[in-house]
């Protein structure tokens, strides 16, 4: 089962897997540029100083177009709707401190009122001393014509797939993945019958959400 829609997604999702091979993640040096050459733009790292907010330490030019902004430097959290900034901060952290993928839908709404779909995934990258990374992407599903001239103010949380990291790079099997399906309200992430069996302890991060034992 492959909760990603969009080639870009899924590419980076291989190379990571690659990377990682045998571990639960990658170190930020082996990332070679030259490889995903093709998604650059649509790529970005971000980066938690001990326990500071996460902010962007690089974003793709594509990316910094569609928000009309340079995002270096930037909250990562800013660019969420003020309901969903607690959950996102909740799972960029929890993705540094326990490996898990994280892969989001969610829509942008722009200056004029347009809105758009897109999809994110953040990849947890090995820790370093004080400083924890992500390298992810924003990836727009059916680019509108208007996009990058129009910017994107504010996005907005539509479903989150949560994989598992303890899987071995062969493979991600279907009942390794936490889906919260679209209507779920922002305030704060439930709990939900499709948790999966096993302990996974990043769950336990959600507010209204239950321990799996």
């Amino acid at each position: 089962m492959n909760p990603m829609r969009h080639d870009g997604t899924s590419e980076l999702f291989a190379y990571w897997n690659r990377l990682r091979g045998t571990r639960a993640a990658p170190e930020r040096r082996e990332i070679a540029p030259a490889l995903i050459r093709k998604y650059l733009a649509d790529t970005f790292i971000v980066q938690a100083v001990g326990p500071g907010e996460p902010r962007f330490r690089l974003a793709g030019t594509r990316i910094c177009s569609v928000y009309g902004r340079e995002l270096r430097g930037a909250s990562f959290a800013s660019l969420w709707q003020i309901k969903d900034r607690s959950n996102i901060v909740r799972l960029i952290k929890n993705s540094m401190t326990n490996k898990s993928v994280v892969q989001l839908t969610y829509e942008g709404k722009s200056t004029r009122g347009r809105r758009a779909l897109f999809e994110l995934i953040l990849l947890p990258l090995a820790s370093e001393a004080n400083e924890r990374h992500l390298m992810g992407m924003i990836i727009s599903l059916g680019r509108p014509f208007w996009l990058e001239s129009d910017p994107i103010v504010e996005n907005r949380l539509q479903s989150i797939s949560i994989i598992d990291p303890r899987y071995p790079a062969r493979g991600l099997p279907g009942d390794s993945i936490l889906t919260i399906p679209e209507n779920t309200a922002s305030t704060t992430l439930p709990a939900t019958r499709t948790i999966i069996s096993r302990k996974v302890g990043h769950l336990l991060v959600f507010n209204g959400g239950k321990t799996v034992d």
